[in-house]
């Protein structure tokens, strides 16, 4: 079974719920173990990391991420209206391709419904296909 972090912009959530009910409904041939983050990176006071990857105070959340994808075999990058501006999701595109030296193990898939979409920019050499479950399925497999 692969193991697939999903890289994604929060409000994609329906996105990845969808992808997850997929995932766990025995009618569908998708199957991985989701390595996404789980929740929130709290800090000290038990507030919720909301720095940018830049950002000094942010270390915790990408500690977690970098260990994250190196348990993972593949990273899917759900491509919605502002993912192009995600500093989050480009940043996790640059980690996945430094860990395992290139970029071939990527998936950028649009949001359903979403036709204008962009890729962030350590990503824009790769195709964004548009949103196709047995694509997903496919590539999950391989």
């Amino acid at each position: 079974m692969k193991r697939i972090f999903i890289s994604h912009n929060h409000r994609n959530s329906d996105a990845i719920e969808r992808i997850k009910s997929l995932n766990t409904n025995p009618n569908n041939n998708l199957n991985f173990k989701d390595k996404s983050l789980s929740g929130p990176i709290l800090n000290e006071y038990d507030h919720v990391i909301r720095r940018p990857p830049s950002d000094t105070a942010a270390n915790p959340v990408k500690k977690e991420i970098k260990r994250l994808l190196h348990e993972s075999d593949k990273l899917l990058v759900l491509v919605g209206p502002d993912s192009h501006c995600s500093m989050w999701v480009d940043w996790e595109i640059k980690a996945f391709t430094s860990i395992y030296g290139s970029a071939k193990n990527i998936l950028l898939m649009a949001t359903q419904n979403d036709t204008r979409t962009t890729a962030p920019e350590s990503a824009r050499h790769l195709t964004v296909h548009a949103w196709d479950t047995k694509r997903l399925i496919e590539w999950a497999k391989r």
